[in-house]
């Protein structure tokens, strides 16, 4: 890396707003970042649906598509990394030099590595770094100072936006498509429904997830290695270096020159001046061994190395702290607010305890057995429904014949509407369905079903539907399709009525 020719303005940030500088590193290498992830991960996300399909497990396709992760993370942070130190690396030349992206330590962040909740700010120690065992740990350590809880919260927030990428476009095309709960049942409704794992997710739950990654990880790791440059600039001063770098290089050769023949006349100067004697009394100390740890501890003592800590503690106030100007203070009256309030809670808590004995005996009360309630008042078919009566005397000896002569006529709302009356009438006075005066064509159609005969719940809610377009939609069914309920009608209802 050479950090004079970095690409963004390097300086200490907070934790936020770095991660902001991710997203402006996106915005402005989106071109070959998304070329580049795409073009790795497109084929791999087209090898786990082929997995999903064949095995007929999409479940497993997802799980595919999720756990490598860290394969497509490489890629990203390849781009984005030489493209922040002025290499913008293309598609061509990313995939050229795949050895060295594949190459650190892609294995075990799949088997060991996974589970890494702060994965896109540890990622450049060891894809940039070449950090191994004991020495990434202990750098992981040092970087994750102050900084790991944001790394493991852009995770979270990261995690949250492609579930809401999901989960809308799957609300989207609920929206678009009206007959998809005819076609499938839904992503809850399958899990809650004890349907096979491989029938909870269709194929486009799991295209909205791999477009969800599609566009969420590359942001992910821009934010991840952003927080990676500005921890690596609080520690290292990376800022100061690569302004005293741009510094240097505005120099030209001959004043170079002419600063280091200065500071060596400078240094000769000095070395004359000094006394003999100062220089031999200092001789032993400059030759005596020290280690290095003690010189560093030395130089560490010295006020312009300072160490930051923030501790938070609680502590007891001295009385004599408080500035009361020669005058005693009365606190006589805090006694009395706390034993106000402690007389308060005791009150509150003896009528919480009789709420809950008062509830604990009316529940017992009601599991208590009890006298057998009254039976039930008979049955009484109503009259009419829907304004149309039900008796068996006011329909025709045929229904049937009947139909056909409507039908024969031209009449074909009328013939649908005797179909279904005397249909109304079987079902309440010949198969025994308690249908209300005060149902509704929703209610009758749950009360048929509930009764249990398929054949019938299915007659009767393609009747229904005929009945509703032509009595409020005026779109009258074709004749064959009133042919085909009066022969179902015939079948279940007709004999019935002639008895």
């Amino acid at each position: 890396m050479q950090l004079a020719n970095v690409a963004v303005a390097l300086r200490p940030r907070s934790a936020w707003e770095s991660v902001d500088l991710g997203l402006g590193m996106l915005q402005q290498w989106w071109r070959p970042l998304y070329a580049s992830f795409g073009a790795v991960f497109l084929p791999v996300a087209a090898a786990c649906l082929c997995i999903g399909w064949y095995s007929e497990q999409l479940w497993l396709a997802m799980l595919l598509l999720w756990w490598l992760k860290p394969l497509y993370d490489r890629v990203a942070l390849h781009v984005v990394s030489r493209a922040v130190f002025g290499e913008v690396s293309g598609l061509r030349s990313t995939l050229a030099q795949a050895r060295e992206w594949l190459g650190t330590g892609l294995i075990g962040a799949l088997l060991l590595g996974r589970i890494d909740m702060a994965r896109s700010f540890h990622l450049p120690v060891t894809q940039l770094e070449g950090q191994r065992g004991r020495n990434r740990r202990a750098r992981r350590s040092l970087l994750g100072r102050r900084t790991h809880g944001y790394a493991v919260w852009l995770t979270v927030a990261c995690l949250h936006f492609e579930a809401v990428f999901v989960w809308s476009a799957d609300m989207l095309g609920g929206l678009l498509l009206p007959a998809k709960a005819q076609v499938g049942a839904t992503f809850w409704e399958g899990l809650f429904s004890g349907a096979e794992m491989g029938n909870v997710f269709s194929i486009s739950d799991y295209l909205a997830y791999a477009a969800a990654v599609l566009l969420v990880e590359p942001l992910y790791v821009a934010a991840g290695f952003a927080l990676y440059l500005n921890r690596r600039t609080l520690l290292e001063g990376w800022d100061l270096e690569v302004a005293l770098r741009r510094i240097a290089e505005q120099r030209s050769g001959a004043a170079r020159g002419i600063a280091v023949a200065a500071v060596a006349l400078l240094a000769t100067a000095l070395l004359a001046l000094a006394p003999a004697g100062q220089a031999q009394a200092q001789s032993p100390t400059v030759n005596a061994a020290k280690s290095p740890r003690a010189e560093i501890a030395e130089v560490l003592k010295d006020p312009e190395f300072p160490h930051t800590r923030e501790t938070t503690r609680w502590q007891r106030r001295a009385s004599d702290a408080i500035d009361t100007g020669g005058k005693t203070r009365d606190w006589t009256w805090l006694r009395a607010l706390g034993y106000a309030f402690a007389k308060f809670s005791e009150v509150a808590l003896w009528i919480a305890a009789a709420v809950l004995v008062a509830f604990a005996l009316w529940w017992a009360a009601r599991m208590l057995p009890r006298a057998p309630l009254p039976p039930r008042a008979s049955y009484r078919p109503p009259p009419s429904l829907f304004g149309m009566e039900l008796a068996p005397e006011s329909l025709p000896d045929d229904v049937p014949g009947e139909v056909r002569a409507l039908l024969a006529a031209g009449r074909v709302r009328e013939a649908l509407g005797l179909l279904y009356r005397g249909t109304l009438s079987g079902l309440v006075h010949g198969h025994g369905i308690e249908l209300q005066a005060s149902d509704t064509e929703g209610d009758a159609l749950a009360r048929v079903r509930a009764h249990g005969e398929a054949a019938t719940a299915q007659y009767f809610d393609v009747l229904v539907v005929h009945w509703q377009s032509a009595a409020y939609a005026r779109r009258l069914p074709a004749s064959g399709d009133v042919e085909r309920l009066l022969a179902a009608y015939a079948e279940r209802f007709a004999p019935g009525d002639k008895a």
